[in-house]
């Protein structure tokens, strides 16, 4: 009878104890400087959030924006030196919008990096004219479903601002607007 008790004992021990080796579910990471922009969201920020997931996500504030049209909002994701602002539509965030250096895509393209190096990186890309100024020519990279990514280039051929969204709201060249 003791054996049986100490068996049972060990046996409900076991299964706590592999557990414990284990590693702990990765916890989101909070927002930083490397979180990468792709055709889900940037870093812990989803395309589909609400801005109070996102806050949770990204641990982080978010600046909410006044209604520009009926539904339409643009918000500041804190802090500000990481230049990410979203476009939010009845009350999910549609566009995230990145104007600074501070993150990259997956393959490491950034704000103010040339068109040259975009085009090595990404082959697929789709050019057309921006609808905003004569200068700026957009580049497409299309995701899954209404997924993109959108890269504006200036005339002297650099990245001034990569926008990741769903269609057809990334396509709208002044946001709310």
């Amino acid at each position: 009878m003791k054996r049986l008790l100490a068996l049972t004992a060990l046996a409900a021990l076991v299964p706590a104890a592999s557990a414990a080796a284990r590693p702990a579910a990765e916890t989101p990471k909070k927002l930083d400087g490397n979180a990468v922009i792709s055709t889900s969201g940037v870093g812990p920020i989803e395309l589909g959030m609400t801005i109070a997931e996102a806050r949770k996500a990204a641990k982080t504030g978010i600046v909410a924006g006044s209604e520009v049209t009926k539904g339409c909002r643009h918000d500041t994701v804190l802090p500000r030196r990481f230049g990410l602002t979203t476009l939010r539509f009845k009350g999910k965030i549609r566009v995230l919008y990145v104007r600074r250096t501070a993150m990259p895509t997956a393959k490491g393209v950034r704000v103010n990096d040339s068109l040259e190096r975009l085009r090595s990186k990404y082959s697929a890309l789709i050019e057309r004219p921006s609808d905003v100024s004569a200068e700026t020519r957009i580049f497409e990279l299309h995701g899954k479903g209404t997924r993109e990514i959108q890269f504006s280039v200036d005339g002297a051929d650099r990245i001034t601002q990569i926008a990741t969204g769903r269609r057809p709201e990334v396509d709208f060249s002044e946001g709310c607007a």
